[in-house]
């Protein structure tokens, strides 16, 4: 019991340092482009693809199918999740991530495409049968968007990942 609390706390410190760095790179970005505040204007899910995942130690990729909810309507788009480079020791059977989209009031973006592109940012996760992980990813059009986990991710598996993770969007 001791090592289960023990490990959550780990992952609670990669999670926060891993959020707290995101939020900086996000916020340091907005101002260096000059293009003001940013605001929530949507919601992505994406749901794990099985049998997709290819795990590489220091790498790994898994497929996802991505719906973007905004105020216009609903957007699909086709995703590729994983560490960039980190170590992922991580075996899921299922994975589901929520974000909160968002993007700077100041821009007008075509939804149908906005969110094409790739994201990264600092990732970690965990799992020991259930288990959870978060990532703050910034990228797509130019990068003026960011992706900022709803709650925690959440997965079936067993193992545990950190490092640079990456989203790659493209619509369907």
């Amino acid at each position: 019991m001791k090592v289960v609390n023990k490990t959550r706390k780990t992952i609670s410190a990669l999670l926060a340092s891993a959020l707290l760095a995101a939020g900086a790179v996000s916020v340091a970005q907005a101002d260096d482009h000059g293009e003001g505040a940013t605001a929530e204007v949507g919601i992505v899910t994406c749901n794990y693809i099985e049998g997709s995942k290819v795990n590489l130690l220091i790498h790994s990729s898994a497929g996802f199918d991505c719906s973007f909810k905004h105020s216009g309507g609903v957007e699909y788009y086709a995703g590729e999740a994983g560490i960039g480079l980190g170590l992922d020791l991580q075996w899921t059977t299922k994975s589901r991530m929520r974000y909160s989209v968002m993007a700077t009031t100041s821009k007008s973006l075509d939804w149908s495409t906005a969110l094409n592109g790739t994201y990264t940012g600092g990732k970690a996760a965990a799992s020991f049968g259930v288990g959870v992980g978060a990532a703050v990813l910034v990228g797509g059009s130019n990068d003026t968007i960011g992706l900022v986990p709803l709650a925690l991710e959440g997965m079936e598996g067993a193992g545990a990942s950190a490092g640079i993770g990456y989203l790659t969007l493209k619509n369907k």
